[in-house]
């Protein structure tokens, strides 16, 4: 896709008529960063573009959440800002663990991404739709540790006498 400066550069070239067209670059003022936050608090992640008037869409860990304003698949979900001063920050009310993603501006006509934004999204034991239970076992024989928390995408840690025994989403098996 040809960058804003080439989409200016090729309409001066084909402009044969007085006066010469202006083009105005577009530039961000804000960018979205990387943030950690508390589940159930709001987050607002900027994005301004001033003097752009085109369509302007969030990226959520490579997928489009909306065209422009119209992000109805995400109720929690809002782009907030003076429209007509290039604003378009990305509000996200009561964080969950399932908004713990990688962020990003886009303004498409001028082919423009902002720097890519890391949402860290800390949870706490309440939101674990099954926590991991004291069980008696047979020394020897299997044994499975369930643990769910819906929705999470981070990194999931589990100890042992103060040791950590493996780092992953899955961690299917354990010998000790």
């Amino acid at each position: 896709m040809p960058s804003a400066l080439d989409q200016c550069i090729v309409l001066a070239l084909h402009w044969h008529k007085e006066p010469f067209p202006t083009c105005v670059l577009a530039m961000f003022a804000q960018q979205p960063q990387d943030l950690v936050v508390v589940a159930g608090q709001p987050v607002t992640l900027p994005c301004a573009i001033p003097g752009y008037h085109g369509i302007v869409l969030w990226i959520k860990d490579g997928l489009a959440l909306g065209v422009g304003r119209d992000l109805s698949g995400y109720p929690r979900y809002s782009v907030v800002g003076d429209h007509s001063a290039g604003e378009h920050h990305l509000k996200i009310q009561r964080v969950e663990l399932m908004d713990d993603a990688i962020y990003e501006c886009q303004a498409i006509q001028a082919a423009m991404r902002s720097r890519p934004a890391r949402l860290t999204v800390l949870g706490v034991l309440a939101m674990f739709a099954q926590q991991p239970q004291d069980l008696v076992v047979v020394a020897g024989q299997p044994v499975t540790l369930p643990c769910a928390i819906p929705g999470y995408h981070g990194i999931v840690l589990w100890i042992k006498d103060g040791l950590a025994l493996g780092v992953g989403r899955d961690l299917s098996e354990f010998h000790f």
